[in-house]
């Protein structure tokens, strides 16, 4: 594990809003039924989100991606509209992985794929175990990290079991992704706050996907043909950036850009880089 550095952040890139879009759904393997909203013409293209990520998050960069392909905007498990079968017990990164095989299905195995942070890890997870899809492009995905302090998971599930919410979101913005507390206090006076709290069990599921992911799985990369796209951003923690680095080299097919960012992802800045690769031959 890496040492310790605190995770820059602009929150003027943070995307909420509501479209007038039909909601639709897909069933994954264990019934849980997944939502998604569908707009745009060309291509496929899927937007898969990390922690705390909704698709209502996505709405900025599904509007722009929908000037050139039909984008998938969809709920992880446990999020905005979607169900979650089996909550904690038993989870693991599989059965977000069958999630979205239920999406790509919908989509056709050549769509692409846009996946951030956490949920970079579920897209690798799906390219190795073979599941049929076109390209990926991933937004710092969490491999490596930093060191937890022993007691975190036994207090998120505590404040999660408790239905304290808040404390919950705040203890995962903190240890997990280690943002500032001048940061976490400026998301709590955004309209999207309440949205975090409403999804405070799912910071669980990817604080259990950082603690199996703590290396680029350099054993699987050559087997993925997919061609991929890892974006860092300038102003990460350099352990986020080696990986991802590391990352791209290791694929077959990868290669690594560099965006004036930090670990929120500039939908806006983006949409452009993401459209010139998933265009490209």
């Amino acid at each position: 594990m890496m040492a310790n550095q605190e995770t820059a952040a602009s929150l003027d890139n943070i995307g909420f809003g509501t479209r007038d879009l039909v909601l639709e759904h897909v069933t994954s393997a264990d019934g849980t039924r997944i939502a998604f909203e569908k707009s745009g013409e060309g291509p496929p293209v899927i937007i898969l989100g990390g922690g705390l990520n909704e698709k209502a998050m996505f709405a900025d960069l599904a509007e722009l991606l929908s000037e050139d392909f039909t984008v998938y905007n969809y709920d992880r498990r446990g999020r905005g509209n979607s169900e979650d079968n089996g909550g904690l017990s038993g989870y693991t990164i599989d059965r977000e992985v069958e999630d979205l095989a239920a999406v790509l299905e919908a989509a056709g195995p050549e769509a692409a794929i846009f996946a951030n942070c956490t949920g970079g890890l579920i897209a690798m997870r799906a390219a190795a175990k073979g599941v049929p899809m076109g390209k990926m492009a991933l937004y710092e995905p969490t491999y490596g990290g930093h060191q937890l302090p022993e007691s975190y998971m036994d207090d998120l599930e505590r404040m999660v079991a408790a239905d304290h919410r808040t404390d919950a979101v705040a203890l995962f913005l903190k240890e997990n992704v280690r943002f500032s507390s001048e940061t976490i206090e400026g998301f709590k006076a955004l309209p999207i706050w309440p949205s975090f709290e409403a999804m405070a069990p799912t910071t669980l599921y990817d604080s259990i996907l950082d603690a199996n992911h703590e290396s680029v799985p350099f054993d699987q990369l050559p087997g993925i043909g997919v061609p991929t796209l890892v974006i860092g951003g300038r102003e990460s923690p350099s352990w986020l950036i080696d990986n991802c680095h590391a990352l791209a080299a290791g694929l077959p097919h990868g290669q690594y850009v560099c965006m004036n960012e930090g670990h929120l992802f500039n939908q806006k800045a983006g949409a452009p880089l993401l459209t010139v690769f998933f265009r490209s031959q």
